[in-house]
């Protein structure tokens, strides 16, 4: 009788392929969410305007009448209690405030 000799060979089976991993579920989005966004960034083009002149300062109201004169008064008042109210200096108080006043408002004295 012969023998035999035995001789295993392995066979590998080729393996099954793997299930893909799922991926979550994208969450539904609005049509305006759609939108691809731009690559760049554009600005507005600003048209160039011409410049405006110099407008003249708008008109102060200057005080007139009575006003104007208790202005000047409380004003002479003050510079009177700064000096201490010396007698003899009354008229040069009232005329710096009048000065005083005239340039405040932008005015040439008459």
């Amino acid at each position: 009788m012969a023998t035999r000799k035995s001789t295993s060979k392995t066979v590998t089976k080729p393996a099954a392929a793997k299930p893909a991993a799922a991926k979550p579920a994208r969450p539904a989005t609005s049509a305006a969410a759609e939108v691809p966004k731009a690559t760049t960034k554009t600005r507005p083009t600003r048209v160039p305007q011409a410049p405006t002149p110099a407008e003249p300062p708008s008109p102060v109201a200057t005080p007139v009448g009575g006003d104007r004169y208790r202005w000047i008064a409380h004003a002479a008042y003050l510079k009177a209690e700064r000096r201490g109210f010396v007698p003899g200096r009354e008229v040069e108080d009232w005329l710096e405030a009048e000065s005083e006043f005239l340039a405040a408002f932008g005015l040439k004295p008459s």
